[in-house]
């Protein structure tokens, strides 16, 4: 290996003024360069800061966008339903609308067809004769007073009421029983009514019905039967006018037959009910014999 070698000698004198400045030259240069670094540093990190920020910004940004799309939607989407609801129920008051109105036509059609029908018959039928008017009206007047005879004497408690041992007696001296009162001016009422619609059947004259009637000092067998038998020939004389007044085609003959057919009616439920008494009193009677 080859040496360098200095023929001058050197000589080093250390001087204090230029260590010094050498030093402070040398802390300078470092201060410089640990500020350069840390403002890179820092710049650095308002870079980072700066990059964080603009990217939550943005992502910010975005949710808010797409939030506010959402609203929009949400928005909208109701603003159809309510336009749809508001069509449909405009609709269904159209449609409602147009049954009311049909309902409406078929009503005034069939009210112009029954009116139409009920002219017709009108035209057709003719005024009952004021005569045949009258028999009808005395007729239905004598039975419903053998109702009222009938009514009375249920009220009172039966016919057993009139035919005891004592109580045959109230008819024959009226003076002293109110009962009997009653019953003889309901008879009589009947038996006036009836002699006349019935004339013609000697039975059924004013004295002798008047007297048939009356529970006698035997019983009240004779006054049952006498009411039965002209309660059933006055149902049969009304029977016979209005099918006369039918086959004339009178006006008011098919309300007389209702007003038949409901007089036919009570008589069956009474005769129901009283054979429903006497099964029950047979069945205690029955019962009490063999205790």
């Amino acid at each position: 290996m080859a040496s360098w070698f200095n023929p001058r000698a050197v000589t080093y004198n250390a001087n204090p003024y230029l260590v010094a400045q050498s030093g402070a030259i040398g802390d300078t240069l470092y201060k410089l360069y640990t500020d350069a670094r840390a403002n890179k540093q820092e710049q650095e990190r308002q870079n980072e800061l700066k990059r964080e920020f603009e990217a939550n910004f943005a992502e910010n940004q975005r949710q808010f966008n797409e939030n506010q799309k959402f609203k929009e939607r949400e928005y909208q989407d109701s603003q159809n339903k309510i336009k749809f609801d508001n069509n449909l129920a405009l609709q269904k008051f159209y449609l409602d609308q147009q049954k009311f109105k049909e309902s409406k036509r078929q009503f005034n059609e069939s009210q112009a067809r029954e009116l139409n029908k009920d002219l017709d018959l009108a035209i057709k039928q003719k005024n009952m004769p004021v005569s045949e008017q009258k028999d009808l009206k005395n007729v239905f007047t004598a039975l419903e007073q053998t109702g009222e005879l009938q009514n009375y004497v249920d009220e009172k408690g039966g016919w057993d009421k009139f035919g005891g041992l004592f109580d045959r007696f109230k008819t024959l001296w009226p003076n002293i029983s109110q009962d009997g009162a009653n019953y003889n001016a309901l008879a009589s009422n009947l038996a006036t009514s009836t002699s006349e619609v019935l004339k013609g059947q000697g039975k059924f004259n004013y004295e002798k019905m008047n007297e048939d009637l009356k529970p006698s000092i035997v019983g009240t067998n004779k006054a049952q039967s006498t009411l039965n038998e002209a309660q059933k020939m006055l149902i049969n004389r009304i029977d016979e006018l209005i099918k006369i007044a039918k086959s004339q085609n009178y006006y008011g003959a098919d309300e007389a037959e209702q007003n038949l057919n409901n007089i036919k009616s009570k008589i069956e439920n009474r005769a129901k009910k009283q054979e429903q008494t006497t099964n029950d009193l047979f069945n205690q009677n029955t019962i009490m014999i063999k205790r």
